[in-house]
C-alpha cells in the first residue's frame, strides 16, 4: 500500500465529529483560494479530507451550507482583527484609520475568504454584526470629541463608512482603480479616502 493510501485511512480513522466539521471548512477554503466558486465542489472537499463522498452530509446539508460555515469563519476573523486593532489606540482619529485600513487591508489578504463572506447565504446563527459593532464603536468616540459629523446617526454614520471601505475592497480585488492611477496600499487608500471625507 502507498503513503498516499495510509495517510488517508489514518486520516479517516482519526476523526471524530468536530474534527471532521472542521476538516471539510479546511478543504473548502483551501479550494476556494485555488480555485474560486465556479469550480468547487463538494467531492473535491472530501476528497482532500480523505474521506467518503457521502461523509459530509453529516455536518452539512449541502454546499451551500459549508460555504455559509466558511463565511462564519471568516466573519469571526474579521471581527478578531477589527477589535485588535481598535484596542490598540485610543485616539479616536487613528482608531477610525486604523480600522479602515485593517478592512481593506483584510479583503487584500483573504480575497476568496472575502468573497464568499459576502456570497453565501447566512447559517442558522447569523454572524457578522460584532464587527460592526468595533466600527460603530469608533464611529461613537470620533462623534463624542467632533472629530466628525455629530449627525447623521452613528449607526447611520457607521454603515456609510462600511460601505465605503467596502466598495474600495472591492475595487481593491478587481483591481479597474490601477487604471485611474490609484494604486496605493490597501491601508493608504483607506486613509486617503477616509481623510477626503472627513478632513482627518
Amino acid at each position: 500500500m502507498d503513503d498516499g493510501k495510509k495517510g488517508r485511512q489514518v486520516t479517516r480513522a482519526t476523526y471524530h465529529h468536530g474534527a471532521l466539521r472542521q476538516a471539510l471548512i479546511d478543504g473548502a477554503r483551501e479550494i476556494l483560494a485555488e480555485r474560486g466558486h465556479e469550480q468547487f465542489s463538494l467531492n473535491e472537499v472530501a476528497r482532500r479530507a480523505g474521506v467518503s463522498t457521502a461523509a459530509p452530509y453529516r455536518h452539512f446539508s449541502g454546499k451551500d451550507e459549508l460555504l455559509a460555515a466558511v463565511a462564519d469563519q471568516g466573519y469571526a476573523t474579521l471581527h478578531e482583527r477589527l477589535a485588535q486593532t481598535a484596542a490598540d489606540t485610543a485616539d479616536p482619529r487613528e482608531q477610525l484609520l486604523r480600522l479602515g485600513g485593517a478592512y481593506v487591508r483584510f479583503a487584500h489578504d483573504h480575497p476568496d475568504l472575502f468573497v464568499t463572506m459576502f456570497r453565501s447565504q447566512p447559517g442558522a446563527d447569523p454572524v457578522g454584526h460584532d464587527s460592526f459593532e468595533v466600527l460603530l464603536g469608533a464611529v461613537v468616540g470620533a462623534q463624542a470629541v467632533a472629530l466628525i459629523p455629530v449627525k447623521p446617526s452613528p449607526e447611520l454614520m457607521a454603515r456609510s463608512i462600511w460601505a465605503t471601505l467596502h466598495g474600495l475592497a472591492v475595487l481593491g480585488l478587481r483591481r479597474p482603480h490601477q487604471r485611474f492611477g490609484m494604486d496605493e496600499a490597501p491601508e493608504d487608500l483607506a486613509n486617503s479616502t477616509l481623510s477626503a471625507m472627513f478632513g482627518l
